[in-house]
């Protein structure tokens, strides 16, 4: 008894993690187990009893069949006792939330062996709503319980308390991979802890007879999301592990998309809606409002109409082949005649391309030893006009050296003449001085005397002032033939260094010419053997592919011709059988494909209808809403002319202080009419929205303190009849009894959530 009931025990707690799918790839074992393994513990039972209690055997058998079933019926009887008594321990929720800090204690990690696979449906129904978040070690929190009701929930508190964090777990459990919070999923665990837990409770009451997630039993459904600080990360859905396509799934049916900014718009992301093109905020739009559908289909119908063009292509190439086929075989008895002819002209192209091969090279060698020639010709050339280039150089060399000399001698001399000059100048002043003085003191004979040095000073000035003059002038020609001088040498020198750069060049190329001259001679050595055997040399100018190529369609036709089979004239009735079928087929294609493009185009109008009377019914309260904060504004479809509807997308125009709307952008807004216009748009499309949660973080950034107000006013009135969270780190004036507020406070770097009542 004690050990049926440890076996009791033992599958209870392996069926809690049984999973359908796996008994289905191990059914023989089980088979086997409960055919076999009775009648094989039955045998062992009545030969044990046989030999130990000394009766006969076919009591022993009976004795044994009741051994069997007895211990059984007991295994039995307790399994199902412990499996009801786990499913109503399940449906009451009497297994509480396990503490993170117990699962960390326990080495608790994933594992597909510890958390076997669980299933989960698409939603279908709207009325889930989130009760409770529950954080561990993620990011500022060490532990939190955030209560969340119906309607909307308001979370203030200052910034850097945390207030963005609890809308970022609710998208990470949701299924949100990427964040701009951290590069990587474990850079939100909180520091210093090994793992943290995010938990969504949802509420699972039943409605009209159903519950919003029907794979569940119990009122409320509990979705957690695991980060391992080692990269590992995974969700549990009642604590069974669940994949990430299973939770997406989940969601999707509900309309609830943690990526797309219509629903759960973050911290900045108005910023990159405005940075968005049309086309992406188009189809944001489209998911959020559920009319993916009418996309889906049109490229469902687009998909279908490019395999009946597909098909088509194929069917023509099919029909292009069987008409080939067939004239094949009709004209069968030709090709008898043909044989000959093709294996004579095979062995004519395979001579012919081995002397292909040989004119090749040859034809190389010749230019290269043309260009050889034309290379040394150059070069003898060029080192002649060398050689006439520096006796040049030298010549004018010469002139510069004997200009220098001639300059130099008559600066010298000038110099010598000039030195005269100033000392005549000083004799002659000198002169007049003595004068002066002897003609005061009467000394009438000295004064004769200092006047004929004078008169030959004066003479000598003279003289000194035109040989001054002459070789001034000598200098001058000096400098004029100079520059001519110069510029002929420069000239040849750079003649001089060109040459030489030619001749280094066509050094290098004769070099080359010559590598390549020998590369060629050994291919034509190569070549040899085949030579010999080719036989008489076959001028050809036709490349070895082209020849290559039609040696390899001869050898086609050859071996197509075969040997021709006594059937010829059912294979040919059968191909023109075939041929009439593809026409026909043929004909079918062509009119699906029209039929396929009067669906596209049908669906087009479908969808551009319902995109239509969407933006219709969004402009109404859009600009409604506008009015209300003092601006004016709209939104239209945009680039439709091709009728391609991904080229499609949406615009938003809007317009401040009696402005005229201009295109919603980036650049063109500032900071609070981004923001006021955004929000304005996210409340004209609040009753159309699928999700039955939604959530805006600092729906109020920038914004006037009157506009903060007349938004938060809307916001009220509009997302009463969904789950919604709105953040803001301001004080809002306006109290409404029907708001549920959170304050976060952050301390001593915990983050905590206070409810006000």
């Amino acid at each position: 008894m004690l050990s049926s009931r440890g076996i009791a025990i033992i599958v209870f707690d392996g069926g809690l993690d049984i999973d359908i799918r796996q008994l289905r790839k191990i059914q023989r074992s089980i088979l086997s187990l409960v055919t076999n393994g009775v009648l094989m513990a039955a045998i062992l039972a009545a030969g044990a009893a046989y030999l130990l209690l000394k009766i006969t055997f076919d009591i022993a058998l009976l004795f044994g069949v009741f051994i069997d079933l007895g211990i059984r019926s007991m295994v039995w009887w307790d399994i199902t006792i412990c499996s009801r008594c786990a499913r109503l321990m399940s449906s009451l929720k009497i297994w509480k939330f396990a503490p993170l800090k117990s699962l960390t204690a326990r080495g608790y990690m994933y594992t597909s062996a510890k958390m076997p696979p669980f299933t989960l449906k698409e939603g279908t129904s709207t009325s889930i709503w989130l009760k409770e978040l529950i954080l561990e070690n993620f990011m500022s929190y060490e532990y939190a319980r955030i209560p969340l009701k119906p309607g909307l929930n308001l979370i203030s508190g200052p910034n850097g308390a945390g207030k963005s964090s609890i809308l970022l777990a609710i998208s990470v459990a949701l299924g949100q991979i990427y964040t701009e919070r951290g590069r990587r999923l474990r850079d939100l665990i909180r520091r210093g802890a090994e793992i943290a837990r995010i938990t969504l409770v949802f509420d699972n009451k039943e409605t009209n007879g159903r519950r919003p997630i029907s794979v569940s039993d119990a009122e409320t459904f509990m979705l957690s999301r695991y980060l391992r600080n080692d990269g590992h990360y995974w969700w549990e859905a009642d604590y069974r592990q669940i994949s990430y396509e299973e939770v997406n799934r989940l969601f999707k049916g509900f309309g609830i998309d943690p990526n797309n900014m219509l629903i759960i718009m973050h911290q900045n992301t108005m910023e990159q809606f405005s940075l968005m093109s049309p086309q992406e905020k188009l189809k944001l739009l489209e998911e959020a409002v559920g009319f993916s559908s009418y996309r889906e289909k049109v490229v469902d119908a687009r998909k279908r109409l490019e395999a009946l063009i597909s098909e088509d292509e194929s069917i023509s190439q099919l029909l292009g082949r069987a008409k080939e086929s067939l004239g094949y075989w009709k004209e069968m008895h030709e090709r008898y005649l043909q044989r000959a002819a093709l294996e004579e002209r095979r062995g004519w192209l395979k001579r012919e391309v081995v002397w292909a091969r040989i004119i090749k090279q040859e034809t190389a060698l010749q230019k290269l030893e043309e260009q050889l020639t034309l290379k040394k010709d150059a070069l003898e050339s060029n080192v002649a006009e060398m050689n006439v280039t520096q006796e040049e150089l030298r010549a004018w060399r010469d002139r510069l050296d004997a200009w220098k000399t001639n300059s130099k001698e008559s600066f010298f001399e000038l110099l010598h003449l000039e030195k005269e000059e100033i000392a005549l100048e000083k004799l002659t002043e000198h002169l007049r001085e003595n004068e002066l003085l002897f003609h005061t003191l009467g000394k009438h004979d000295e004064v004769d005397r200092i006047k004929a040095r004078l008169e030959e000073a004066d003479k000598r000035r003279e003289e000194l002032t035109e040989e001054i003059r002459e070789v001034r002038s000598k200098l001058g020609a000096f400098e004029r033939s100079l520059e001519s001088t110069l510029d002929s040498y420069i000239s040849y020198r750079v003649k001089e260094e060109v040459l030489r750069f030619k001749k280094e060049l066509l050094e290098t190329d004769i070099k080359a010419l010559k590598r390549e001259m020998e590369t060629v001679n050994q291919k034509l050595m190569e070549l040899q053997p085949l030579k010999e055997r080719a036989g008489e040399r076959i001028e050809t100018e036709r490349k070895q592919s082209e020849i290559e190529n039609e040696i390899s369609l001869v050898g086609a036709k050859i071996e197509a011709l075969g040997k021709i089979p006594e059937e010829t004239e059912e294979i040919y009735s059968n191909y023109a059988k075939l041929f009439e079928e593809l026409q026909e087929r043929s004909k079918i294609v062509v009119a699906n494909k029209r039929e396929g493009l009067k669906e596209l185009e049908a669906r087009k109008k479908v969808w551009r209808k319902a995109i239509t009377d969407l933006l219709d019914s969004i402009n109404s309260s859009f600009q409604q809403i506008l009015a209300g904060i003092s601006a004016t504004g709209l939104a239209r479809l945009v680039n439709g002319e091709d009728g391609e509807i991904e080229n499609e997308g949406l615009e938003l125009h809007v317009g401040f202080r009696g402005s005229p709307p201009v295109l919603f952008d980036y650049y063109t807004q500032s900071g609070g009419e981004k923001t006021a216009s955004v929000m304005a748009f996210l409340l004209s499309i609040q009753e159309m929205l699928k999700s039955p949660f939604r959530a805006v973080d600092e729906f109020d950034l920038h914004m006037d303190p009157r506009n903060r107000e007349e938004i938060y006013k809307m916001m009220i009135a509009s997302m009463q009849e969904s789950e919604s969270l709105l953040i803001t780190p301001s004080q809002l004036t306006v109290i409404d009894p029907s708001v549920h507020i959170l304050v976060v406070q952050k301390v001593y770097g915990k983050s905590s959530v206070r409810e006000v009542k």
